[in-house]
């Protein structure tokens, strides 16, 4: 997730050459999905050791059953996905699910339960366990790779919404996170949707499944009242 500048490489500055006729191609690395790359750069996030950041061990632990609670929602064990700790401001998440967080990131958001919640949401929606291996983007023009970019964001960003809803937190903190950033950017970036736009779809994520959750209470409080008649 763009959440901050990126200390890995941004996926537009060091994952692209100049191919023939001087249009810009993909050139993924050995070893790496080529998702990855254009998610997060050439370069995975640079680990930080837990035991030189004491403050934020309590703030893991609630993060840790954040974790497992979306994991439960995907049918996944709490095991499957594992969360440390990585220098810089952004998150990350990478092929087997290991869930990275900035440092920087957790010292100035940690407390904010309802973004914490959302950005989690968010990078397990990415869930890139699911990627295609077939997936190529070598030879495609930024264009097409900016688009790519643009559907796997919305694709977390709705995620999020629907993690919020689950969790009982909140959209607003994500989208005003999201446009308090967009607005210290001098030009929009092309390879993911304006603020405004990632706003609108989390908090429509968010609303479909807070509605579906509400009928679904109503519902089973409407039998189990059904059930004490019965039993009269």
């Amino acid at each position: 997730m763009k959440i901050g500048p990126n200390n890995i490489g941004t996926p537009t500055g060091t994952s692209t050459q100049l191919g023939g006729g001087g249009q810009t191609v993909f050139t993924p690395p050995p070893g790496m999905h080529p998702m990855s790359v254009l998610l997060f750069g050439k370069r995975p996030p640079k680990p930080a050791d837990r035991r030189k950041h004491p403050k934020l061990a309590k703030k893991l632990r609630k993060l840790e059953y954040v974790k497992d609670q979306i994991a439960e929602m995907l049918g996944q064990s709490h095991e499957d996905l594992s969360l440390d700790l990585c220098e810089g401001n952004n998150a990350f998440i990478s092929r087997d699910g290991k869930i990275s967080l900035g440092v920087e990131l957790m010292e100035r958001h940690g407390n904010d339960d309802d973004l914490m919640v959302a950005l989690m949401g968010h990078e397990i929606g990415h869930q890139p366990w699911t990627w295609p291996e077939t997936i190529d983007p070598r030879g495609m023009t930024k264009a097409k790779l900016d688009a790519i970019y643009r559907e796997e964001e919305a694709k977390a960003d709705r995620f999020a919404g629907r993690v919020l809803a689950e969790l009982g937190a909140k959209p607003d903190a994500l989208c005003e996170f999201l446009l308090a950033h967009e607005a210290f950017e001098a030009v929009k970036p092309s390879d993911y949707y304006p603020a405004e736009v990632r706003a609108q779809m989390i908090r429509a994520a968010f609303s479909k499944r807070d509605r579906a959750l509400q009928l679904k209470k109503r519902d089973l409080y409407g039998n189990v009242q059904a059930t004490i008649r019965e039993l009269r």
